[in-house]
């Protein structure tokens, strides 16, 4: 509440400044029109007493040179004078204390008074003016107000009591969720914060489910490889104490044994790599129409920023926009992946995805320049736990282009790798042959 307060304090101070300067500024305004209107009452009325010396009546004076004390005097002109006679039985009795209205004296040659001249100011809207934009600037302020105060209590008290909310939910997974809201501004959060927690406890039990298949897995591969060594650890030690013949059938037996359980520790190491990789990949597609721009327009979102600060050139096109039935975000992931690769093996000098119509289908490739893989590990890239030989310095597991894989076939597609030397890039390519 205290910023809220210190920013009305600050607002009034600066709409009460603008106030008094307007006053003032309209105050010097007004005082020199008023000068000016002063000075042509004098030279109207200087000019009508010397008429009036020489015989010629004032009020005939005033109807023949109106025109000329309007080209002269312009906007400074007062209103047409109004002339009354001193002797005069029928003119009426005039009396005006204002500001606005000058009376002075006409007189012949010999001094003797003949009448007054009444001037008055051309237009009297200086003070509707004033009043007007006075009015303006305090409703402004009261606008102001009444909007911060809006935004205060619509806005930031309601965020501020959200904002713990996300901190709740990553710390305790079991978090209760948002009561729902008619707030315009944040009924979608809510709804968004909702469906996350719902992600979030959904993948707390299927990584609880994803380790105590772990534990059950590696207690099966421990008890399964223990009989297996254990038998080539007592065959390798007799053929080294010469319990056999190394020409005789019995050496030939034993090597066949030896073989035998090799085999069932490559079995259990296959089934462990099997049953892991297929735990990481564990995926479910969520099919909904979309158009391919609005793919393009999230991976430019999401990775704009990151190869920004990365400095690697970074471009993202899209040559037509049909409308596709698939999971956007699993084909995100898909794009994710081949893009964290290109980051990860490229050279930094470019990073291009594409998307694009394709026959009855549609096609997205990924290319950087770097290091090429060689033409005969390109079969095995998408194997589980592969990693190529320009991998040798780079962290990674080798999984990712397995799930990217499978991903990719769950929807329906495939992924391609080829190298393009006359250019010097990798391009990763996923088809779709249908929409």
């Amino acid at each position: 509440m205290k910023p809220l307060l210190r920013f009305l304090g600050a607002a009034a101070v600066v709409f009460a400044a603008l106030l008094i300067g307007f006053c003032a500024a309209f105050s010097h305004t007004v005082k020199k029109r008023e000068r000016a209107f002063r000075i042509s009452v004098n030279r109207i009325n200087s000019e009508l007493n010397a008429a009036a010396a020489e015989g010629h009546d004032p009020q005939k004076v005033i109807l023949e040179r109106q025109a000329d004390w309007s080209a002269r005097f312009g906007a400074d002109l007062p209103q047409p004078p109004e002339y009354l006679p001193a002797h005069s039985s029928t003119a009426p009795f005039f009396s005006d204390s204002g500001t606005d209205t000058v009376v002075c004296t006409v007189q012949d040659a010999s001094g003797t008074l003949l009448g007054f001249t009444v001037y008055r100011v051309p237009h009297d809207t200086a003070s509707a003016v004033k009043r007007l934009i006075c009015g303006v600037l305090i409703f402004c302020w009261a606008a102001v107000c009444g909007a911060a105060l809006y935004i205060h209590f619509r806005i930031l008290a309601p965020f501020r009591r959200l904002s713990e909310y996300p901190v709740r939910i990553a710390r305790l997974r079991t978090a209760e969720k948002l009561p729902e809201t008619e707030n315009r501004f944040f009924g979608k959060y809510i709804w968004g914060m909702n469906m996350l927690n719902d992600v979030m406890k959904a993948d707390s039990r299927q990584i609880a489910q994803m380790e105590s298949q772990r534990q059950t897995m590696l207690a099966a591969i421990a008890h399964g490889v223990k009989t297996p060594i254990t038998n080539i650890r007592l065959y390798a030690e007799a053929i080294g104490t010469g319990l056999y013949d190394r020409n005789g059938p019995d050496i030939r037996e034993i090597a066949g044994k030896i073989a035998g359980n090799a085999d069932k520790i490559e079995a259990l190491t296959a089934e462990m790599i099997g049953t892991a990789a297929a735990a990481v990949s564990a995926y479910q597609p969520e099919i909904e129409p979309f158009y391919l721009r609005e793919l393009a327009d999230l991976v430019k979102q999401e990775f704009a920023a990151q190869m920004q600060f990365s400095r690697v050139p970074f471009s993202v096109t899209c040559t037509a926009n049909p409308i596709v039935h698939s999971d956007k975000f699993g084909l995100f992931r898909i794009i994710s992946q081949l893009i964290g690769n290109a980051l990860k093996y490229g050279d930094g000098s470019g990073i291009s995805a594409a998307m694009m119509r394709q026959d009855d289908g549609f096609c997205i490739t990924v290319r950087n320049r770097g290091p090429l893989l060689p033409e005969s590990e390109l079969p095995f890239v998408f194997g589980s736990f592969w990693r190529g030989s320009n991998a040798a310095e780079t962290e990674g597991s080798g999984i990712g282009l397995y799930v990217s894989q499978k991903i990719a076939a769950a929807l329906g597609g495939r992924v391609f790798a080829r190298r393009l030397p006359e250019s010097g890039e990798m391009e990763f390519s996923v088809v779709f042959d249908t929409m």
